[in-house]
């Protein structure tokens, strides 16, 4: 019989989803689709193209999932981007009406500046952040709408009662990862006690990160990655971060401007402050 998921990991971009999905697929009560981001429901294009690999029907999306196994989830960033992608959380209504959702979240300038260093690493951004960030409301912009966090929660809240959605600060997935997970266990309604010597993993170091071209990095991801499957995991990452050292200057961390980095703690800062307000959370750690 199809199955569908039963809860989501919704974002946020840049704030450790990878490794969550990698943790949540661990549990022996719970199957996390081998597609980590099959972006499923995020819905038309609206002029804003999708990379290779979404999931476009649902005979293609309910193959993910394993309907023996009573918790299972998927991990979409692009379903809390509002406006970039529109109408997820009414999408989701419709067929999973009981879902449950995890939102992993971490301090919005980082988590900014780490997706604009990604871009740079792998999708070939080439402007400053200035220049990438000169126009803050431009709907199109993937690096501004993932870390609107109270904007993106609250567009679910129209669609799911506040109990469905576990917002997570990865700031205490890195500092006290596993009471974290038991928390987030315990939110499933799986065994809170289920440890593993995968926890400890940490899926991706971004001051690994190079300045590749797009055209090394699509090779890597469409040829070498699948032929190399067989290798194991840790022997796969020395092999490439060795060869990358080699090929490609390490990527720096740009510094934000006076003016646009004044302008996004206005933007984030009430933000943050609502988020606290709907969550009861204190984000202490966070610059804004």
């Amino acid at each position: 019989m199809p199955a569908l998921p039963t809860f989501f990991i919704i974002g946020a971009p840049k704030a450790g989803t990878t490794s969550l999905h990698l943790y949540l697929d661990q549990h022996p009560q719970v199957q996390m689709s081998a597609n980590k981001e099959p972006r499923f429901f995020a819905g038309p294009e609206n002029g804003i193209p999708y990379a290779p690999g979404r999931i476009s029907t649902l005979r293609e999306y309910e193959a993910l999932f394993d309907p023996t196994l009573p918790v299972r989830g998927e991990a979409s960033t692009d379903y809390a981007i509002h406006p970039r992608r529109e109408g997820v959380p009414d999408r989701i209504k419709r067929l999973v009406p009981e879902a449950r959702f995890l939102y992993l979240v971490r301090d919005p300038i980082e988590r900014l500046i780490s997706h604009y260093r990604m871009r740079v690493a792998f999708l070939g951004e080439r402007r400053t952040p200035s220049e990438a960030l000169s126009d803050l409301s431009d709907r199109s912009s993937p690096y501004v709408w993932p870390s609107l966090y109270a904007s993106q929660l609250e567009r679910y809240l129209e669609s799911f009662d506040q109990e469905r959605i576990l917002v997570v600060d990865q700031a205490d997935l890195l500092s006290d990862r596993r009471r974290t997970l038991s928390e987030i266990f315990s939110f499933l309604s799986v065994d809170p006690s289920v440890t593993s010597e995968r926890f400890d993993e940490h899926l991706s170091d971004s001051r690994e990160w190079r300045a590749y071209s797009p055209l090394y990095s699509r090779i890597v991801d469409r040829y070498v990655a699948p032929a190399t499957r067989w290798v194991p995991a840790g022997v796969r990452r020395a092999v490439r971060r060795s060869l990358d050292r080699r090929l490609w200057a390490a990527l720096e961390t740009p510094s934000l401007e006076g003016e646009l980095e004044e302008r996004l703690r206005t933007m984030f800062g009430g933000e943050a402050e609502r988020l606290r307000a709907l969550t009861g959370k204190s984000f202490s750690s966070w610059s804004v």
